[in-house]
């Protein structure tokens, strides 16, 4: 079947990743399941806290709304130990747990950078990816310390570094005629379906015409 395979390089906390998810939401509704999405975790700030203050994250939010027209809560950083990593482990002990898609990502991201919620913190990241998933917390919070959890973001993250990538959110997007397609920083629906539109329509007609005779 021609698709269009997503690699998705994400921090659930990104700022820019949450307003590119929403771009990604109206890409998955349009192409459904010619869309193969794979959404992998690209640890910020090296697995530590964040480097800026509260003060700081307002002058960015202001920023991105500025440029997207979408106002982010800054109240989700309430410590100088605020870091991304916990929700990151989250998500992915979620998935470890059976929920694979990006809801219970989604949602955490939206907690904090909607809602205010100090997700910054392990046992408050903890308790939100098990009120969203429905799994009990103690198996969240067991999976988010497990070699499976630690090591599939450590080896995303690499794996992002060694692509040398600029930014998150960043994309790599290959379909099924060969094409290959980077986005890194970029965030618009109208971008990826720019690109996603043509590779999908590639790869239909290719497969319409197959081999050579």
């Amino acid at each position: 079947m021609a698709h269009v395979d997503v690699i998705y390089y994400v921090d659930v906390l990104s700022s820019w990743c949450y307003v590119a998810d929403r771009a990604l939401e109206r890409i998955e509704e349009k192409y459904g399941d010619s869309v193969r999405l794979d959404w992998r975790i690209a640890q910020l700030n090296d697995f530590g806290p964040l480097p800026y203050s509260r003060d700081d994250l307002r002058w960015y939010y202001a920023r991105t709304a500025k440029m997207t027209g979408m106002q982010l809560n800054e109240a989700w950083h309430d410590s100088a130990e605020t870091t991304t990593k916990h929700a990151n482990a989250a998500a992915e002990a979620a998935r470890e747990l059976g929920a694979a898609d990006s809801r219970v990502r989604r949602e955490l991201a939206r907690a904090a950078l909607i809602e205010g919620k100090p997700l910054g913190r392990r046992d408050l990241a903890m308790e939100e990816a098990a009120r969203i998933s429905g799994f009990a917390p103690e198996r969240i919070a067991s999976l988010m310390e497990s070699a499976q959890v630690k090591d599939r973001i450590a080896q995303t993250t690499r794996e992002f570094n060694d692509l040398a990538l600029p930014q998150r959110p960043s994309f790599v997007m290959r379909n099924t005629s060969g094409d290959l397609a980077v986005f890194s920083g970029l965030y618009t629906f109208e971008s990826l379906d720019a690109v996603i539109g043509e590779m999908l329509h590639a790869s239909l007609v290719t497969e319409e015409f197959g081999k050579p005779l």
